[in-house]
């Protein structure tokens, strides 16, 4: 008995230290789930007849979740409530909140947002259809959205029919049927019947499923739309039993609607949208205006709070001609804190048209800039002090910028001269060209041509390849408005040899009339453009390096890309892209031979631009 009574305790023993240490390891986990749910059924059933219910409930294998309904989910025909699309347990329940149309064909076009609870693997391209009539539409309109300007995909586009030709109907009446475009520019239009079409692509603002403002984008069908169709094909596969005995014949059914590649050009109707933004004086010497858009004319200042002379200030504008920078070169007017002026610049009314507008702005410097100024200047002094201490003289900041700075110039540029500041004098006396001969300098003849920003200038001179060159600018040979001066400088520099350079050149057929061919690199800017009419291109002076080549057919000759006009039924300006990068190496040539429609322009775009990458 009592051996009995130690087997028994020594066997609970060891049991319960095998299930402490089997805890200790923790749950291994299994083979992570990759399957997406199957569908099991649903109320109302896929493609039944005669319905008259607005709640939709689906039924699947397994938990799942419903990702972004409201953007993901497409209901057609389009509803003016957005429908309420959630997922419960094993369901997808929808409510449409529209009242049901009559002997109407419904699609509910979940795309790819239903997946699975853990994994969210998506039951891809998951559509439901049923109709409120006795005839169900199956049939199915598909293609591509591009924006016109740089043929890159139109993401979250609705693409919408009409079953009437005309075409005022986009600018007043909701799409009839629509889809939505993929992160690829792909759409289906499902639930369609046999019959003729309009198609259009709208970028809606303000979800009412039809062109109405200014600011969406659109697209106009450019070729008829054909009826859509459908047709059955079979394949047939044989399995044998042996070299010569057919065991099973397999048949394969393939279903193809159409038309499945319809191509549409989103392009945004240019409007003359000038609005004046804000003033801003970011330092002593300047202010600037900013504007939504510039045209026509610079607009003109008068002082309010101060006189001043009538060249008081000079006028830069930026790149993007949409910021005008006022430089005050009187002493009297930029020590003022706030300069208030009067001014008349021109607006966009609601018709569309430019008006002028009559205002009065007032100039600050900010309370931090003022701090900033005076610790700057007590800094300044701190450390002239210091200098004098030493017997020395502080040295003062240099306020020249070369344009280039490894020691080489283009060969195809002249040397640049920046200043920070609009500079008042040049002495040209003052500056020195010269090249090495034998160790002797040469002196050069040169000119000085102003820019008209008035803060560089060039170096108008003959540069010749191969020899080493000095620029030397004397100490106070450039002044600015505001006392500022220079210290002596040099510059070494050569001009770049022919050999660094490699060229291309285009061989372009099948187009006619005016071309605009430019040179981009791999983040889309324009490195060399080309306006022609002829067929032979050339880039020469290329440095080494990737490049892309894009083709503006110019109908209107000029000498810019055109966009569209839904009011006229103007389409933009067609753009080509050769399709490969060329490489460039130096010392060599790349010839290419292009038919600008060998390809159709939804297969055009290169792949190495960067700008195809979708952002994270």
């Amino acid at each position: 008995m009592n051996l009995s009574k130690h087997i028994f305790f020594f066997s609970s023993l060891l049991i319960l230290l095998g299930g402490c240490a089997n805890m200790a390891q923790g749950p291994t986990g299994g083979k992570k789930d990759t399957e997406s749910p199957k569908f099991v059924k649903s109320t109302p059933s896929p493609n039944e007849k005669n319905v008259n219910v607005k709640r939709i409930e689906i039924d699947f294998n397994e938990y799942v979740q419903i990702t972004n309904p409201s953007q993901n989910l497409v209901v057609s025909p389009p509803q003016k409530s957005s429908p309420i699309a959630k997922a419960l347990g094993k369901k997808i329940i929808v409510e449409l909140k529209d009242s049901l149309r009559p002997n109407t064909t419904y699609t509910l076009d979940f795309r790819n947002c239903i997946g699975d609870y853990t994994e969210n693997n998506p039951v891809k391209n998951y559509c439901h259809t049923f109709s409120t009539g006795n005839e169900l539409d199956t049939l199915t309109i598909s293609g591509i959205v591009l924006n016109a300007e740089n043929l890159k995909p139109a993401e979250n586009v609705y693409v919408g029919i009409y079953s009437t030709q005309n075409d005022t109907m986009i600018t007043s009446t909701p799409f009839e049927r629509i889809g939505k475009t993929s992160e690829d520019g792909r759409f289906n239009i499902k639930g369609v019947a046999g019959k003729n079409y309009k198609i259009y692509a709208l970028e809606d603002l303000n979800n009412n499923y039809y062109y109405d403002q200014a600011g969406e984008g659109i697209a106009l069908q450019e070729m008829a739309l054909p009826i859509p169709t459908v047709t059955t094909n079979y394949t047939y596969d044989t399995i044998f039993k042996d070299s010569i005995t057919i065991d099973t014949i397999i048949a394969k059914k393939e279903v193809k609607y159409y038309p499945d590649s319809v191509i549409l050009r989103l392009f945004h109707k240019e409007v003359k949208l000038q609005e004046f933004k804000k003033i801003v004086r970011n330092d002593r010497h300047a202010f600037s205006l900013y504007f939504q858009k510039i045209e026509n004319s610079i607009p003109k200042i008068v002082p309010v709070n101060f006189t001043a002379s009538k060249d008081w200030y000079i006028v830069e504008t930026n790149k993007m001609a949409d910021t005008i920078t006022y430089w005050i070169t009187d002493s009297t007017i930029y020590q003022k804190d706030s300069l208030t002026i009067a001014t008349d610049y021109l607006i966009t009314d609601s018709t569309g048209n430019l008006i002028h507008h009559p205002d009065t702005l007032i100039a600050h410097l900010t309370p931090k800039y003022i701090k900033d100024e005076e610790k700057k200047a007590n800094d300044e002094e701190l450390l002239r002090k210091k200098y004098e201490k030493r017997g020395k003289v502080k040295p003062r900041t240099n306020l020249i910028q070369m344009l280039s700075k490894n020691g080489s110039i283009e060969i195809d540029d002249s040397l640049i001269v920046w200043w920070d500041q609009p500079m008042a004098i040049i002495k040209d006396e003052m500056l020195h060209l010269s090249y090495k001969k034998d160790s002797s300098d040469i002196s050069v003849p040169f000119k000085i041509q102003r820019r008209e920003n008035q803060r560089a200038f060039y170096i108008d001179a003959e540069i010749i390849q191969g020899e080493k060159y000095t620029l030397e600018i004397d100490s106070a040979a450039i002044f600015d408005y505001y006392g500022n001066h220079n210290n002596k400088i040099k510059l070494n520099f050569n001009k770049k040899f022919e050999d660094e350079y490699g060229h291309i050149k285009l061989n372009i057929s099948n187009f006619t009339g005016n071309i605009i061919v430019q040179l981009l690199n791999s983040s889309e800017e324009i490195i060399r453009e080309v306006k022609s009419n002829e067929k032979k291109i050339s880039f020469i002076h290329i440095s080494p390096g990737t490049y892309f080549v894009k083709l503006i057919e110019d109908s209107n000759n000029n000498g810019k890309w055109d966009t569209g006009d839904n009011d006229n039924n103007r389409f933009p300006e067609q753009v080509y892209y050769f399709s490969k990068a060329l490489k460039v190496r130096a010392g060599w040539g790349v010839e290419e031979d292009w038919n600008i429609k060998e390809k159709k322009i939804d297969n055009q775009r290169p792949s190495g631009l960067q700008s195809n990458k979708k952002k994270k």
